[in-house]
């Protein structure tokens, strides 16, 4: 159980991030400056930094890869993995051994919950209602947002909601904007890192109200979309409180971003496996032996949504 919870605290950082996150991005050579890249000598404004990056962020619709790779500490050979992308806060992650080998983990994210399927997990599956989870028991296991873990993948928001300060030019001539972010938990804490060259986020770095360091991430990699002219992390290590051994490393392969038709809605439904039972991590049963359940779901409009008072039982 202790392993893995720890994983799953890498994977919601890694695939649900909305409010408070952390990054590092380095652009390849070959790739232009963006537009509204700031030079080291200007003095950007806070709306001048956060607007550029709002900007190329909220152009990203949906996007979607097959030939992603996550590489977990301390395992030799990366999973194979495909991605899926849907505003607001629909996600696929599926993983194996290899392009062609078994699934390994499926994590997802619709507009009502979010689920983790791993193998290895015997006979169970986890799930939790995005508007159960603040109120959850497992949150003081992850007392990260699950929300939060698609800014991990490159797509970073300043919200209005959110107190920003700054920006302050660090030493090395960079910039840094600190942000207060209002969760359920607590106002948590984001140090964010702008490059002053490019106008990119460098990195990020999340505290809590105790201001204790628990995630951070950085890229490795920024790339130019030339078919969109967007901007997208490429690849992006990943670090969370519990997680022994060093970083994750997420790499999103090549990605297409925004099919101008909406992807199947399918593709976001909580999937079942046999021999795994679901178990809510929104409730009591999540801490005790139990009998799962599993909300019942259908698609209207093109959105997943739970079947009201209706629920199937796995025993």
């Amino acid at each position: 159980m202790k392993a893995a919870l720890k994983l799953i605290s890498i994977l919601l950082i890694c695939l649900c991030l909305t409010g408070c996150a952390t990054l590092k991005g380095i652009f390849s050579r070959k790739a232009p400056v963006p537009s509204q890249a700031f030079t080291r000598e200007s003095n950007p404004s806070l709306e001048q930094i956060t607007s550029a990056i709002n900007r190329n962020s909220q152009s990203i619709q949906n996007f979607t890869t097959e030939n992603a790779s996550v590489h977990l500490p301390g395992v030799f050979m990366p999973l194979h993995a495909k991605l899926t992308f849907e505003r607001p806060k629909r996600l696929r992650i599926q993983g194996s051994l290899s392009s062609l080998g078994g699934q390994e983990f499926d994590f997802g994210s619709n507009d009502t919950l979010f689920w983790l399927w791993m193998r290895r997990q015997t006979g169970e599956m986890w799930y939790c209602r995005h508007d159960q989870y603040p109120t959850s028991p497992v949150r003081h296991v992850i007392p990260i947002d699950p929300d939060w873990l698609i800014e991990a993948l490159g797509i970073i928001e300043f919200k209005p909601t959110d107190q920003h300060f700054g920006p302050t030019r660090m030493s090395d001539g960079n910039w840094e904007i600190i942000s207060h972010c209002q969760t359920p938990s607590g106002q948590f804490t984001r140090r964010t890192i702008i490059d002053s060259k490019i106008g990119w986020v460098l990195r990020q770095e999340l505290y809590t109200p105790q201001n204790e360091l628990i995630a951070l991430t950085e890229t490795e990699d920024t790339r130019l979309d030339r078919g969109t002219s967007l901007y997208y992390v490429k690849r992006v290590k990943v670090w969370c409180k519990g997680m022994e051994g060093g970083k994750m490393t997420l790499d999103l392969g090549t990605p297409a971003f925004n099919s101008s038709a909406s992807l199947a809605p399918s593709i976001f439904v909580m999937p079942t496996f046999e021999g795994y039972r679901a178990v809510d991590l929104g409730g009591q049963e999540f801490l005790q032996p139990r009998n799962a359940v599993i909300p019942t779901q259908t698609l209207v409009t093109g959105h997943v949504v739970p079947e009201a008072n209706i629920q199937t039982v796995i025993r």
